[in-house]
């Protein structure tokens, strides 16, 4: 029984060697999307009152249930949190790697530990790039209260349809796949709109399928250069017409 307990200790800390622990003054623009005030999904800020997360993270969501946490490394503490006025989805946000607009009912205060990250225009394969959310050690061990970040590196379009086409997915132009350049812990739900980061540019956002593998292969974002005219159009048309 001591061995046991012995060889999980080891196992555990094995791990947690193998990933980044982060201060949020190293990504201000990660947010927490928050369902019922608990952590859901991760987030990025795209503008003062704009959130960019993973449509299926809130498409069966209330409105008056959805909230951001912004400029705080903890999921359930510090920073600000501010409560969401309307949604918009790319198309119907019924695919897993669909993209969700969230505009909050106030603007946030940018500067210091809350900051917004511009969008990549384009993308190239090899690109070394890093992830963070919020996720598991392991499988074995709650999900941690400090913000993880993991390196990965793009992966070309056709590498990636080819890997998941194996497997039954078809890959989208408007999906892209990065895979990892290490080790990395066992990541679950809580890691998903994780954003995908080069050169503090946005290059994509952690679908919903890919959550609990990840990075651990060649893994699924939204393509941000590929979606980045229709999140600029939408929300600037959010902002004038205050359209849902």
């Amino acid at each position: 029984m001591l061995l046991k307990g012995f060889l999980l200790l080891f196992f555990t800390a094995q791990i947690a060697a193998d990933f980044e622990a982060i201060g949020i003054e190293q990504v201000p623009w990660q947010a927490s999307v928050q369902i019922n005030s608990k952590h859901h999904c991760g987030g990025v800020i795209y503008s003062d009152d704009i959130i960019l997360t993973i449509a299926e993270c809130v498409r069966k969501a209330r409105l008056e249930f959805i909230s951001v946490r912004v400029g705080s490394a903890q999921i359930n503490a510090g920073g600000s949190v501010l409560t969401v006025r309307k949604m918009r989805l790319q198309v119907l946000g019924l695919r897993r790697s669909d993209v969700a607009l969230l505009q909050l009912r106030y603007p946030l205060y940018l500067g210091g530990d809350v900051q917004t990250i511009s969008l990549a225009s384009t993308s190239r394969p090899g690109t070394n790039a890093s992830v963070s959310g919020w996720g598991h050690l392991s499988a074995l061990n709650p999900s941690t209260a400090v913000l993880l970040r993991v390196d990965v590196r793009m992966q070309d379009h056709l590498k990636c349809a080819t890997d998941h086409a194996l497997k039954g997915r078809l890959i989208h132009l408007d999906e892209m796949c990065a895979a990892p350049t290490g080790k990395v812990p066992h990541a679950c739900q809580k890691f998903v709109g994780a954003p995908l980061v080069a050169n503090n540019l946005l290059y994509g956002i952690l679908s919903w399928e890919s959550a609990c593998d990840v990075i651990k292969e060649s893994t699924i974002y939204a393509n941000i250069p590929m979606l980045k005219v229709w999140i600029d159009a939408t929300a600037k048309l959010m902002n004038i017409f205050k359209i849902g």
